[in-house]
């Protein structure tokens, strides 16, 4: 018998974050441009293994033309 049943997630909302969105890893811009079209549902965290180069045209591709905050997991901002 299962002792911690309840605490047990449901499985609909399992991988969600507390903001009700999915996370996306985008590693660069040719990726971000996936989220143009589902950007009600996922949000898009940069990889930590992004060049700093690539992190940047990163953030302001997504800062122009997506209405979501950007999930930065690395200290660039």
């Amino acid at each position: 018998m299962p002792t911690n049943i309840a605490y047990r997630s449901n499985k609909k909302t399992k991988c969600t974050l507390p903001s009700s969105f999915w996370k996306f890893l985008v590693h660069n811009v040719k990726e971000l441009e996936v989220l143009l079209m589902c950007n009600r549902s996922y949000c898009a965290e940069i990889a930590h293994n992004v060049s700093s180069k690539n992190h940047k045209a990163t953030v302001e591709r997504a800062a122009k033309k997506m209405n979501r905050q950007l999930m930065c997991m690395s200290y660039l901002g």
